[in-house]
């Protein structure tokens, strides 16, 4: 299960890393074994309202809003039914 992290002055270098791209103090960072992932939503939430979607380490955004819009759902509803997240679950996590 992903494990939520605050992104702080302290850990950002680090946080950074993880998510190859430069993160703000009091972004929310959903990290699993050591990578960013998260299968229930954005893994990445940042404090202007970027959200990133991250399977197993790897940036899947621009495909996460592409199934989205092939399923007429809306990116703001999220997963948010079973349907969705075990849709989302065989395209992604399979």
């Amino acid at each position: 299960m992903a494990e939520m992290i605050v992104v702080t002055e302290e850990n950002r270098d680090d946080m950074s890393r993880k998510a190859g791209i430069f993160l703000y103090s009091e972004t929310r960072l959903w990290l699993e074994d050591d990578s960013v992932h998260r299968a229930d939503g954005p893994a990445l939430l940042s404090p202007d309202g970027v959200e990133r979607w991250y399977v197993r380490g790897a940036e899947v955004t621009r495909a996460v809003k592409a199934f989205f819009a092939e399923n007429k759902w809306t990116l703001r509803a999220g997963l948010d039914s079973d349907e969705k997240r075990d849709r989302f679950a065989a395209q992604f996590l399979g």
